[in-house]
């Protein structure tokens, strides 16, 4: 990555420039997910709420065949070009469909998703792509967190956390899939450049330098915290905008700990922002 501004406070690196982007990509899809979550509750007179004892064997089960697919097509690198762009345009597809639907009838919001979809495989720029996953996550995420208990989400964020610690450091398939999904194109989360003018850069080039130019915050990172948000909106909505905020000061744990390796290299980017999460959950129910 090129050299930027990089502040030392306290012992800790900060490149305020790079923050910046990633803070406003990140936030802006939890406000988005708040926004729409809100809606959903509004328009919803009854919805099913998933509880803790709801969850079977049969879901963790599929949950497993979901990842042993996604890392069997990972190691195919043709079947994996094709699988991860239907995969990404049908996410894409929803989560539009989702956010348009919470302000507009039917056939609205379907015939404004297949647009915003036509936009995205047409217009190969960074800034499409990241306006694109950020309507994805935030209205699949929403869709979620309205159907579950903030005790549901918080054994997402927790067991999960683990997985990614795992994945990422032990057994590392985390990065061989990460690389597969870059190779094909197909980037399952936010494209963060170091410099705003790269947003306009095309989603081939920025394939070619992530990790010089450009880096990647995984869908999973964002969509989880929105999920959990999302799943506070029911019960309180400054609970949730409290706890959003925790989630975005644990990006900056995480972006604290990305630029202050000594050597750049992938890392598991949803423990500290979990952990800062479930931290803004407990101040939350105290102050609210």
């Amino acid at each position: 990555m090129p050299k930027q501004l990089v502040l030392v406070m306290c012992g800790m690196k900060i490149q305020p420039s790079l923050f910046l982007k990633e803070a406003l990509m990140f936030g802006a899809t939890l406000a988005l997910g708040l926004f729409v979550a809100y809606r959903y509750v509004l328009l919803l007179s009854s919805v099913e709420i998933y509880q803790p004892s709801s969850i079977t064997l049969g879901d963790l089960a599929g949950f497993a065949f979901i990842l042993a697919a996604v890392w069997f097509i990972s190691r195919t690198p043709r079947l994996a070009s094709w699988m991860f762009w239907i995969f990404l345009s049908i996410i894409i597809l929803s989560g539009a469909q989702i956010v348009i639907a919470s302000m507009a009838p039917f056939p609205t919001d379907i015939i404004g998703a297949l647009f915003i979809l036509a936009i995205f495989l047409l217009v190969h720029n960074v800034i499409v792509h990241d306006l694109a996953i950020i309507l994805a996550i935030a209205g699949i995420g929403a869709a979620i967190g309205i159907m579950i208990t903030p005790a549901v989400g918080i054994l997402a964020l927790v067991l999960l956390s683990f997985y990614d610690i795992i994945a990422v450091y032990k057994t590392r398939h985390m990065v061989r899939m990460a690389e597969s999904m870059i190779r094909s194109g197909a980037v399952f989360g936010l494209i963060i450049p170091s410099s705003f003018r790269h947003f306009m850069a095309s989603r081939h080039e920025a394939k070619h330098r992530i990790g010089q130019d450009f880096m990647i915050l995984g869908s999973g990172d964002i969509g989880l915290p929105v999920i959990f948000v999302s799943s506070l909106v029911r019960q309180s909505l400054p609970e949730a905008i409290i706890v959003a905020c925790f989630a975005l000061l644990g990006l900056l744990l995480t972006h604290v700990i990305f630029v202050s390796q000594p050597k750049r290299q992938p890392m598991a980017a949803l423990p500290p922002i979990a952990t800062m999460t479930l931290i803004g959950y407990v101040i939350a129910l105290l102050i609210v």
